[in-house]
């Protein structure tokens, strides 16, 4: 709060500076304004020696009617009573006052502070996300190692269980071989029967 005041005050310092610097040529418009000083006397005629008609505080939004470049006083329309005068000329400027500057500068700097609160706000949430984001990612590479490894596992069990089945056939084969060689040695040594012709010889 210190530092938004003081650059408030720095900045309201730098127009009261800008305002005490000699007075530009002003052209005949509507956006000029008296300066901060605490009050203007409006004049009938272009001098101090005619009557007053008021006093116009600092910062009073004005439009300048005729404007002698070599006269010391210039014709204006006062914008809050609707008067028409003569004012001095190094009173008037074409910058708007500190006063009304201020509340302006002031919410703009409330608005710049809750635009950086937004985007701070905005960064946390976004770096919550990439947070979360790498955490299942994490998560995500350890299920894929664990389902690479599963797979290999079942690769190597399917491997093996081939081998073993090949063996069994392997084995079952042999001993049908053999089974069918031991049952021919068997049939050779096994005595023939004789014929009924060679009974009557």
């Amino acid at each position: 709060m210190l530092r938004k005041w003081l650059t408030v005050m720095m900045i309201a310092f730098s127009f009261q500076a800008f305002g005490l610097q000699d007075t530009p040529d002003l052209e005949p418009s509507s956006s000029h304004y008296i300066r901060d000083d605490l009050f203007v006397f409006i004049h009938t005629g272009p001098g101090r020696n005619y009557r007053i008609l008021g006093s116009i505080e600092a910062g009073t939004p004005i439009t300048i009617l005729k404007n002698d470049r070599d006269a010391e006083f210039m014709q204006i329309r006062d914008h809050v009573e609707d008067r028409t005068g003569w004012v001095e000329s190094k009173y008037v400027s074409d910058q708007m006052s500190r006063a009304e500057q201020l509340p302006i500068i002031s919410q703009k700097l409330a608005d710049s502070q809750a635009s950086q609160q937004g985007l701070q706000s905005e960064n946390g949430r976004l770096k919550r996300q990439l947070s979360e984001a790498r955490q299942e990612l994490s998560t995500l590479s350890s299920q894929t190692d664990e389902q690479s490894r599963e797979i290999k596992k079942l690769s190597t069990q399917l491997d093996n269980q081939e081998k073993d089945e090949m063996i069994k056939w392997f084995t079952r084969g042999g001993m049908v071989a053999g089974a069918g060689i031991l049952l021919g040695v068997i049939l050779t040594y096994l005595p023939k029967k004789r014929g009924r012709n060679s009974e009557w010889v």
